[in-house]
């Protein structure tokens, strides 16, 4: 399970124990948490990578996730705090670490992404199965697209409660005794993207991508819509309207 979040985010609800306890259930061996940098210091950080040591049936990774001008930025497999004002600088010491940054669901964006936060990031989220973003279904074309040359793709469940998560996983030919081993295999490509249907390789070409492409832009507006709709029926209610009245 990759991307998600404990109770040192603001917006979390589970603690690590009780996330890897979710994990464990759900038939994942490992979790690679991304807290939001917002709501850590140095010292809260700090006790977020002990928490995550003491954790027992499950390989917890500790890590953040730091917003650049909006648009999110994951730091996997780190524990080291980090606060560079510069984002170069900040990914450099990240990876210097033995982590990996990852542009956060791109889907969020539109998939129109500032080269300058694009050029920090070792890989992409292409599969967010967040409802709002790419969905569990499959991973979303448009993010293979931000991948060039060097960047690899990665999926994740941006889980803050039980609610939120799938079995969208990162599959790895073997066992991993630690998480730091789950890292390595990371960077070398060693990984399948997939849920309980099927799976993806590190790129998505012909008939695969064009019928993904349609599906996305296809969802896409159904989601736009379902949020407007929900965004509209939280204002009648807060603003007191029952059935059969009128303001």
């Amino acid at each position: 399970m990759a991307h998600a979040h404990t109770l040192f985010s603001g917006d979390g609800e589970l603690s690590p124990q009780q996330l890897a306890d979710l994990a464990r259930g759900q038939g994942f061996a490992a979790v690679l948490v991304a807290d939001h940098f917002e709501s850590l210091s140095p010292e809260r950080f700090a006790e977020l990578r002990r928490a995550c040591a003491a954790v027992t049936g499950c390989l917890v990774a500790p890590g953040y996730e730091r917003s650049w001008d909006g648009y999110h930025v994951l730091a996997l497999g780190v524990d080291a705090w980090f606060d560079d004002p510069d984002l170069d600088v900040w990914a450099g010491k990240v990876r210097g670490a033995g982590g990996i940054t990852v542009l956060a669901h791109p889907s969020r964006y539109g998939h129109r992404v500032p080269a300058a936060v694009l050029a920090s990031c070792d890989a992409v989220e292409v599969w967010n199965s967040k409802f709002a973003y790419d969905g569990a279904l499959a991973p979303n074309p448009a993010g293979y697209r931000l991948l060039g040359s060097r960047r690899y793709p990665l999926c994740g469940q941006d889980v803050h409660g039980r609610r939120h998560v799938s079995s969208v996983a990162l599959h790895l030919p073997t066992p991993c005794a630690s998480w730091q081993e789950i890292l390595e295999c990371m960077k070398h490509g060693e990984y399948t993207l997939g849920n309980r249907l099927w799976r993806f390789d590190k790129r998505l070409r012909g008939p695969a991508a064009l019928a993904l492409a349609v599906f996305h832009r296809g969802r896409r507006s159904a989601v736009n819509s379902a949020i407007r709709l929900r965004r509209f029926v939280r204002t009648a209610r807060r603003l007191g309207w029952t059935r059969g009245q009128h303001a």
